[in-house]
C-alpha cells in the first residue's frame, strides 16, 4: 500500500484526469483531504478515509439475515419432515423482515440457524 502523502498525491492526480477539474491539491497536514477546483470556479473538499484490514474483514462478512436465509434454504433443499419445513419457512420469513425484528428475536433466529447448519 502506498504511504499517506504518496497516496493522496496519486488520488489528486487521478481527479485531474477529468476534464472539468483544473486543480486538485492534497491539504496537508489533514489526513485524506483533497481540495478540487473546477473550470467554472467551484471548489470542493474531498475527504478520503483509509480502511484497515479489520474494516475490510467486517465488510466481507455477510449480514446475519443472509446467514439465516442460507441455512433455511439449505434445509429446504433436503428431504424434510413437516416440522423442519415449517422451521425453514419461518427462518426465511424472519430473514426477509430482519430490520423489523427486535434484538432477542434476531439472536434466537441466528441460534436456530446455527443449529440447523451443524445437523
Amino acid at each position: 500500500m502506498l504511504g499517506e502523502p504518496v497516496l493522496h498525491e496519486a488520488l489528486a492526480a487521478a481527479v485531474l484526469n477529468h476534464p472539468d477539474f483544473v486543480a486538485a491539491t492534497p491539504d496537508y497536514p489533514s489526513d485524506g483531504d483533497i481540495t478540487i477546483n473546477t473550470r467554472d470556479g467551484q471548489r470542493y473538499l474531498s475527504v478520503i478515509g483509509m480502511a484497515t484490514d479489520e474494516d475490510t474483514a467486517l465488510l466481507k462478512q455477510p449480514p446475519p439475515a443472509v446467514d439465516v436465509a442460507y441455512a433455511a434454504d439449505k434445509l429446504l433443499a433436503s428431504d424434510l419432515s413437516d416440522s423442519e419445513r415449517a422451521t425453514a419457512e419461518l427462518l426465511n420469513y424472519i430473514a426477509a423482515i430482519w430490520d423489523k425484528q427486535d434484538l432477542p428475536l434476531r439472536e434466537h433466529t441466528q441460534a436456530v440457524a446455527r443449529t440447523l447448519r451443524t445437523q
